[in-house]
């Protein structure tokens, strides 16, 4: 941190130099900025923080130099000579909306003699509570860097990749948090449910129920496909779904057409020709029967949809061993982290 305070302190100093040094110059300030950008992507953030440095003396109208410098701050946890570099970024260029929402959010983790800033995990939570899920993911990381043993980051970092759809490194960093931490029964009953391999993996007992065909049933019923989907298989709900909605649409575009060229046949007046009649009932006929075979292949189709969804429906599972009560309802904001309400959605396997 002292490291960071010195060359925070450089950055700021240098802003009160004079002479052609450091004259303005747009051209070199945004060469700095690109190698500040490249050293930040490699993780080289005290070269980051120097090339931002020079890029603010060249120009210091930038906001992207301010806020490089910001980020790799942030990147090295000095979150207050961060917070204050991206207001300067701010007040440069006060239309980046996605910055202050952000520089907010840290004011406010920040408050409070820095408690959150000190603690990684505090300021992840508060990420992860206001869904800027990447940033939280940092924090969790920065908070094992600290203790490689950190049952809470572990199973918060799965938190934010379950929300982020990432299922692999959220199983990943639920089986670490339950290496650590074995007794954590209300991760244990979600891990059963979400990934029940993966609970077995990290020694859960995982007993398997009847089949749980109601969620893909319903969602079968409301999208075809959709329940195919529910159950693991994307490429045949893709396939059962297009098809069947296919149908529904040819079906409803030979009705129109039929129904317009029998509107026309019944209504024809004294100018209508005999060719004419004989087009618009040999439309209406074949559309017709096309509309027959379509009706009956999309309701086909479209049991068949209900009845796969049920027979393909995954079993319901459990951990299994644990005494009433200790399996809470399955919900992401429930996992024993303290994030009731940080968007909670309710999971059923």
């Amino acid at each position: 941190m002292f490291r960071n305070a010195v060359l925070a302190f450089a950055v700021a100093t240098g802003l009160l130099s004079t002479g052609t040094a450091w004259a303005a110059d747009a051209a070199k300030a945004t060469q700095w900025i690109a190698y500040g950008q490249q050293q930040y992507a490699l993780r080289q953030y005290d070269k980051s923080i120097q090339a931002f440095g020079n890029a603010t003396k060249y120009n210091s109208a930038d906001p992207a130099a301010w806020k490089g410098l910001g980020n790799a701050l942030y990147a090295k946890r000095d979150y207050a000579n961060a917070l204050k570099y991206y207001k300067y970024a701010l007040q440069l260029n006060p239309n980046d909306a996605q910055l202050a929402t952000f520089v907010q959010r840290l004011a406010t983790a920040t408050q409070g003699g820095g408690q959150a800033a000190a603690d990684p995990v505090a300021l992840a939570t508060r990420y992860y509570q206001a869904r800027q899920y990447d940033s939280a993911i940092q924090e969790y990381n920065a908070a094992l860097a600290r203790n490689p043993n950190n049952d809470k980051a572990y199973q918060g970092l799965g938190n934010c990749y379950y929300a982020k759809g990432d299922k692999a490194q959220a199983v990943d960093a639920y089986k670490r948090s339950l290496l650590i931490n074995p007794s954590n029964t209300g991760l244990k009953a979600f891990l059963a449910r979400y990934a029940p391999d993966a609970a077995r993996a990290s020694g859960v007992e995982v007993a398997s129920g009847p089949k749980d065909w109601v969620d893909p049933l319903w969602r079968s019923a409301v999208l075809p496909g959709w329940g195919q989907a529910y159950n693991g298989e994307s490429t045949k709900g893709w396939i059962l779904g297009g098809i069947t909605i296919a149908a529904l649409a040819g079906t409803v575009g030979t009705y129109i057409v039929g129904d317009q060229a029998r509107s026309n046949y019944e209504n024809g007046t004294a100018s209508t020709t005999q060719s004419q009649y004989d087009s618009y009932y040999n439309t209406w006929d074949k559309m017709a029967q096309v509309n027959n075979i379509l009706a009956l292949s999309f309701l086909a189709l479209y049991t068949f949809n209900l009845v796969d969804a049920i027979i393909d429906a995954k079993p319901q599972t459990h951990a299994v061993g644990l005494l009433p009560g200790e399996e809470p309802p399955v919900q992401l904001g429930l996992l024993d982290n303290g994030m009731i309400g940080a968007k909670v959605q309710v999971l059923k396997f």
